[in-house]
């Protein structure tokens, strides 16, 4: 009997033997493209879902972010893998950049070296002044493909089939709940994405008001 599982072990009772398959660090997605079959739904440690951001066009710096880019081999439009436990550096540098205005041209080549997979160490670099508008951007563009998958699902009617054991389905049945869990996985870690984002922004905006308090307090002191 064969189990798809992350761990690696052999159990034997009587003449009966189980085999657990180790299929590496893998997403769901390179899973099923790979060999065929989506884990249940959060099982896999190593899952993710690709996140896209991109340069808005009509960004006053649009060129020279481009050329930054392009120096660390990077396009105006990149995809990073999102996982439940967060997001990589180079999708917050990515969205630094983005977001980053004329007044910050100089540190363009720094966000976009920090973007690159390519570069040679990890920094996490932090630019507080536009943290919030880059977390902002991040959440708009998971909640932008949260609304996608789940227009997917509501039009595949939610399928629940045992796929364990595809004999019993046609082949276009099966493929179509394969893709109906890959999407069910995906969504659910953005939909923690989106829920970490949130709390960050809102922690954000609430320790600036209480800053805001504060200088309010002060001047009334000096009337």
């Amino acid at each position: 009997m064969i189990n798809h599982r992350k761990e690696s072990s052999l159990q034997q009772t009587g003449h009966i033997c189980q085999v657990f398959i180790s299929y590496g660090r893998k997403s769901n997605g390179e899973l099923l493209l790979s060999y065929g079959f989506v884990p249940k739904e959060g099982t896999n440690p190593s899952d993710s879902v690709e996140v896209s951001l991109a340069l808005t066009k009509s960004d006053k710096c649009y060129k020279e972010k481009v050329e930054a880019l392009k120096k660390h081999g990077l396009s105006a439009s990149e995809s990073f893998p999102v996982q439940v436990t967060g997001w990589p550096l180079e999708l917050m540098a990515f969205a630094y950049l983005v977001v980053s205005p004329p007044s910050m041209s100089r540190q363009f080549e720094e966000m976009a070296a920090a973007a690159s997979n390519k570069a040679t160490s990890k920094k996490d670099i932090k630019y507080p002044e536009i943290e919030e508008d880059a977390l902002q951007f991040i959440l708009d563009s998971c909640e932008s493909s949260i609304s996608k998958y789940s227009k997917f699902l509501q039009a595949s009617g939610e399928m629940d089939l045992d796929v364990t054991n595809p004999k019993q389905l046609n082949r276009r049945v099966f493929l179509k709940q394969l893709a109906v869990d890959l999407c069910t996985s995906e969504r659910r870690i953005l939909y923690r994405s989106q829920y970490i984002l949130r709390r960050r922004l809102r922690d954000i905006r609430s320790g600036e008001l209480k800053a805001l308090n504060l200088f309010d307090g002060l001047k009334n002191l000096f009337k």
